[in-house]
């Protein structure tokens, strides 16, 4: 049985350099979509003992937490102003649906949005 190998061509399927990344704000899906390809970059490095591809599939997922990081920034921005427009029923509905799914799906960005959510509903309120 002949041992896995991987061409220059596969490893370059799990390389996210982006070439025009400073010229686009980060965006939180394609984070997630990032994050998702140093994951599976990392796990299969493991796998086959490839060193090279298991260590680029962590800074991959480094960078896309990084990316994330800043998306969330500029998304809570308008996030803010809207809820101060917001009732506060709203709110806590909102904030707890969404600090339900960030439990679900592990996001620490959408839990720390429905605590924010749900702290501004309850000061509205009393």
């Amino acid at each position: 049985m002949q041992p896995v190998t991987f061409t220059r061509t596969a490893h370059r399927m799990f390389s996210t350099t982006r070439t025009m990344a400073n010229a686009t704000p980060p965006s939180q899906p394609l984070a997630h979509l990032k994050y998702l390809e140093g994951t599976a970059a990392e796990v299969l490095g493991t796998v086959f003992s490839r060193c090279k591809l298991r260590d680029a599939g962590k800074h991959i997922k480094e960078s896309a937490i990084a990316d994330m990081r800043k998306a969330k920034e500029i998304a809570d921005k308008k996030v803010m102003a809207k809820i101060a427009e917001e009732s506060p029923t709203r709110l806590s509905v909102e904030g707890k649906t969404e600090g339900l799914l960030g439990k679900v799906v592990g996001c620490q960005g959408m839990k720390e949005r429905a605590e924010a959510k749900i702290k501004t509903a309850q000061h509205k309120v009393g």
